[in-house]
C-alpha cells in the first residue's frame, strides 16, 4: 500500500503539477495577448493639438460627455490608480470641475475627439487612443482591465550580490 502512495505522489509531482502550472500560465498569456490585440492604437492625438502636453507622458482616461454614472465610474477608477505616477482622469465637460476633477480646456484637441461618441477613451503616454468604451458595466470593466495593461510599469531594480 505504501508503495502505491509513493508512486501516486511521484506521478503528481512529475506530471500533474507541471501540467497544471503550464496550463495556468498559458491561459494568462493568452488573456494578455488578446487584451493587447484589443489595445492596438486606433488613432492618435496630434502633437500640434496637444500644445499643453496634457496627454503626452500621461496615461489618460478621458470622459466624453457626462451622465450620472460617469462621476461614480471615474471616482472608482481614480481611486484604484491614484498612486500610479503619470495617470490622470479628465473630463471634456466643464461641469466636472465643481467635483474636483480635471477638465480639458474648451476646444482643446476637438478635431481628434469629435469623432468619438459619449463614453470613455483610453489614451496612452504617447497620446495614442487605445480604445473607446461605452458607459455600460461590461465596457467599464474592460476599461479598468485595459488601463492596468496600458499603464507603464516601473522598472524593477536588478538583484545584485553583495561583494565582501
Amino acid at each position: 500500500m505504501a508503495k502505491w502512495i509513493s508512486w501516486i505522489a511521484l506521478f503528481l509531482l512529475l506530471v500533474v503539477v507541471p501540467f497544471g502550472s503550464w496550463y495556468y500560465l498559458k491561459s494568462g498569456l493568452d488573456y494578455r495577448k488578446k487584451a493587447l490585440s484589443d489595445l492596438l492604437p486606433k488613432d492618435s492625438i496630434s502633437f500640434n493639438l496637444d500644445s499643453l502636453s496634457i496627454f503626452r507622458g500621461n496615461t489618460t482616461v478621458l470622459v466624453l460627455g457626462q451622465d450620472t454614472t460617469s462621476y461614480q465610474v471615474i471616482r472608482t477608477i481614480n481611486k484604484q490608480f491614484e498612486k500610479v505616477p503619470h495617470f490622470q482622469c479628465l473630463f471634456q465637460d466643464t461641469a466636472a470641475a465643481s467635483d474636483g476633477f480635471n477638465i480639458l480646456p474648451q476646444g482643446y484637441a476637438v478635431e481628434d475627439l469629435q469623432k468619438y461618441q459619449l463614453g470613455y477613451l483610453l489614451i496612452d503616454t504617447s497620446a495614442k487612443i487605445r480604445n473607446s468604451y461605452a458607459a455600460s458595466k461590461h465596457d467599464v470593466k474592460k476599461l479598468i482591465e485595459h488601463t492596468a495593461i496600458v499603464l507603464p510599469r516601473e522598472k524593477e531594480s536588478d538583484i545584485e550580490l553583495k561583494k565582501k
